[in-house]
């Protein structure tokens, strides 16, 4: 029987090993090891950066939208205090000086035209420039041509104008004989355009100049120099351009 005195104590379960990693930090969760650590995401940054640029972007919309809700409240504001009118024109008159055909198929012509210019509006007044252009043709083929005067045209104001218009146009076999038919049944059927610069003029103020495109088709009984032509019928056509 032996003492317990000389016994050996008994070896341990577990041996402590040294953490090569050295000490543990502050913040060790003993869950998780502290040499993995959590990645901070990156598409948090772009998201913010989205989010600017949105915002960016809604600002130069509304930016946008009050300087086109200015313009069209202005322009209505405008329209409101001027009430602006398109001018009414007319040809009044059709006058055949010369009208003669040339044994080398063509045509001298001299015509004198007579139109009405009106202005209904009580605030504007226009300005017609003298770069402008007054064409007489038949089937596509042009007789003759000519220019008005400039002029200034008041508010409220009728003007009639008479303009020359002279030529020498060859036209062919078939043209001629459809002219001349024409002539014998008293119905030919003509194209006046005119052409002018128009500017528009609110109380003293001078404004933007525009061109205006005028077509009157009309009808006249014959082109005979020796007999008065009776105008028919008309039909007109506007447009307005820069």
């Amino acid at each position: 029987m032996y003492s317990s005195q000389h016994m050996p104590p008994p070896p341990p379960n577990y041996e402590m090993l040294q953490n090569p990693y050295g000490a543990p930090p502050a913040y060790y969760n003993p869950q998780q090891p502290y040499h993995q650590h959590r990645a901070i995401p990156r598409y948090q940054t772009r998201r913010s950066g989205f989010a600017c640029c949105v915002r960016c972007m809604c600002c130069i919309y509304f930016l946008l939208f009050l300087l086109v809700f200015g313009l069209i409240a202005s322009l209505f504001i405008v329209y409101l205090f001027y009430q602006p009118k398109i001018p009414y024109y007319k040809l009044e008159e059709f006058t055949v000086k010369t009208f003669s055909f040339n044994p080398d198929l063509t045509v001298k012509t001299d015509f004198l035209v007579t139109i009405r210019a009106e202005n209904p509006n009580t605030k504007i007044e226009f300005i017609y420039g003298s770069d402008n252009s007054i064409i007489v043709s038949f089937d596509g083929q042009v007789l003759c041509s000519g220019k008005m005067p400039e002029f200034h045209q008041g508010h409220q104001n009728i003007t009639t104008i008479m303009v020359s218009l002279t030529g020498k146009p060859e036209l062919g076999s078939i043209l001629r004989y459809d002219l001349e038919n024409r002539e014998g049944l008293g119905n030919i059927p003509l194209l006046v355009q005119v052409k002018v610069p128009v500017t528009f003029v609110f109380d003293t103020v001078p404004l933007r100049q525009f061109i205006f495109h005028v077509d009157c088709h009309v009808t006249v009984s014959g082109l005979r120099p020796e007999k008065k032509p009776r105008i028919i019928s008309t039909y007109y056509t506007i447009g307005m351009g820069l």
